[in-house]
């Protein structure tokens, strides 16, 4: 604006320069004339120059005011980036919240999906346990059936040792009276001494067999009697030691070689018998144990479906 009214005040020096030169030419007698005209011209040129002014004021003062909109404007772009700005994290947290909400909701699905396998869990386990609690039964069935099976067989056993007992009896009282003979025939040959000797050894072998069978029996009656008292069956067991003695019969090789067969059969048969009861005992025990882990899996199955639970009702409470 100064620049345009620099260039206009240097027209109008000019256009006076050219009208003094013009003046200075024209003479004395136009003088008069020519200053009259020069000084309207002045005034209209004021007057021009006036009006300019006003028009430059009016010019700055629209350039001024649009350099206040221009600022208001600049401001307004401000605040609606700095909003922009805001409506964008405000959009974001509500897309967290909103991943968070249905990352909740996965997790609660799963959680829902957990607790349902934990309860066929517990309901497979319950059903485990019923058919162990049947198993257990009818293995107890069993055992009292076993148990009234070896106190038939110990009666047996007990026959039969009595009569053994009777028979070694009998076998005492023909090694007396071999001993008797042999003392009245000193002077027999060696042969016949070796044979004695022999029948000596033979004895001794079977009273040692003999007093073995007694302790493999009397142990057998021990286990048996525990056995009744784990049952709570009171029965009486008679005790089998008996002492044997030496007095005389008789004796010839052919008793005394069916005496020690049946010796032997006797001490078998109590063996298996021991064998059988101690097979159902740990048939038992074993059923125990595996009833008690039974029992630790179903109480851990508890446990954690409790803590499945408390974690869930953690999340509806966080969600809430």
């Amino acid at each position: 604006m100064d620049n345009e009214m620099t260039a206009k005040e240097r027209g109008v020096l000019e256009d006076n320069e050219k009208e003094e030169v013009d003046r200075g030419e024209r003479g004395p007698e136009e003088e008069s004339l020519t200053e009259e005209q020069e000084l309207e011209e002045l005034r209209a040129q004021v007057v021009q120059l006036l009006l300019e002014l006003d028009e430059a004021r009016e010019t700055s003062n629209k350039h001024q005011e649009s350099f206040h909109e221009l600022q208001l404007l600049e401001d307004e772009r401000l605040a609606s980036a700095h909003q922009a700005e805001t409506f964008t994290r405000q959009i974001q947290n509500l897309q967290q919240l909103r991943s968070v909400q249905e990352e909740m909701n996965s997790l609660e699905e799963e959680k829902e999906s957990e607790l349902a396998e934990a309860q066929e869990e517990l309901r497979v386990a319950h059903e485990e346990v019923i058919l162990l609690q049947q198993a257990a039964e009818e293995a107890a069935a069993e055992r009292e059936n076993d148990i009234a099976s070896l106190q038939e067989e110990l009666c047996r056993r007990r026959a039969e040792l009595q009569r053994l007992s009777e028979e070694t009896q009998a076998y005492e009282l023909e090694i007396t009276t071999l001993r008797a003979e042999i003392n009245m025939k000193s002077q027999r040959r060696e042969a016949e001494r070796r044979e004695v000797d022999l029948l000596k050894e033979e004895c001794r072998v079977l009273k040692e067999e003999c007093e073995t069978l007694k302790e493999d029996n009397r142990r057998l009656s021990e286990k048996l009697q525990l056995l009744q008292r784990q049952e709570n069956c009171h029965l009486r067991d008679a005790s089998i030691q008996k002492n044997i003695s030496f007095d005389g019969k008789p004796m010839t090789p052919t008793t005394w070689s069916g005496g020690m067969g049946e010796i032997l059969s006797l001490r078998d048969q109590l063996k298996q018998a021991e064998e059988k009861a101690l097979q159902v005992q740990r048939e038992c025990d074993s059923l125990k144990v595996e009833l008690k882990d039974l029992q630790e899996l179903y109480e851990s199955s508890q446990r954690e479906r409790a803590e499945l639970e408390e974690e869930l009702q953690r999340c509806k409470a966080e969600l809430e």
